[in-house]
């Protein structure tokens, strides 16, 4: 069973984190949230792991329990995951799996930690950056902007309680649900996401891997063509790489359902599909 607690970091700053490690541990998992989700968003995923899988999701910075680190650089955020490996996870392989920004982020660490220690990468229906930067000023982007906005707002009235954001709300168990709407209940959740996503824009584009790549897209609700053809590109940055297309599964929904949760889980499992 998970544990929610906060790992202390050398200045005193909190990072809020979701773990658990069985004795008989064989690999570890660092899970890397979507925009504007919490660890908690993984909770299916986590499910289906086998019992031997040691887990680890947290909060970045500014979310949750999370302590703010204004303007963190991409090598900040990643010297929280090197802490987060080594009090959690010392001595396992480790897989990395976002969902999202965080499928970005997940392949911008293993990139910047040349693969040591790491066993494959797992991008969820991930944000392309190159995309990002070429819709900024755009009408997407500029919706997008306006979406964080409003929920903040939405969520600082205390209203948003009663209008839970539906695509998370549908899926979970109740007490998954409970978090998700407490989590999302917060002006705070929405104000770092927004920085969040403004800060992507500026951010390289991972060039290359030294470790395997799973890329699993969501195609419902998108133009099938357009998205496909845009994710199939991270299968560039490594030469072992896999993707796997979800026709019936929503941007959230390929974490949220169960169905496509233990799909997604048996791509974390080292060695389960070589």
């Amino acid at each position: 069973m998970a544990m929610s607690s906060t790992m202390r970091r050398a200045d005193g700053s909190l990072v809020e984190v979701d773990h658990k490690r069985p004795t008989d541990a064989a690999f570890g998992v660092v899970f890397f949230n979507g925009l504007g989700s919490p660890p908690e968003e993984w909770a299916w995923v986590r499910e289906y792991l086998p019992e031997h899988a040691a887990c680890v999701g947290y909060n970045r910075p500014g979310h949750g329990l999370s302590s703010p680190l204004p303007g963190a650089t991409l090598e900040e955020q990643f010297q929280i995951v090197d802490e987060l490996r080594g009090h959690y996870l010392e001595g396992l392989p480790v897989v990395l799996v976002g969902h999202s920004l965080g499928g970005y982020l997940a392949a911008a660490y293993a990139e910047s930690r040349g693969g040591a220690g790491l066993s494959h990468v797992v991008m969820v229906d991930p944000t392309i950056i190159t995309d990002l930067k070429a819709f900024a000023g755009t009408l997407p982007d500029s919706w997008a902007r306006q979406h964080l906005l409003l929920e903040s707002l939405w969520a600082a009235t205390g209203l948003n309680v009663l209008r839970p954001i539906g695509a998370f709300s549908e899926h979970y168990a109740d007490e998954v649900k409970s978090r998700l709407i407490e989590y999302h209940a917060l002006p705070r959740t929405w104000t770092t996401s927004y920085r969040e996503y403004m800060a992507a824009r500026s951010y390289p584009p991972v060039q290359r891997l030294a470790v395997p790549l799973q890329v699993a897209t969501a195609t419902k609700g998108t133009n099938i063509a357009k998205h496909r053809a845009s994710q199939e590109r991270m299968l560039k940055l490594s030469d072992r790489s896999w993707h796997h297309v979800y026709e019936d599964a929503t941007h959230i929904g390929i974490v949220a359902e169960q169905t496509h949760a233990k799909q997604l889980a048996e791509l974390i499992v080292p060695g389960s599909w070589e």
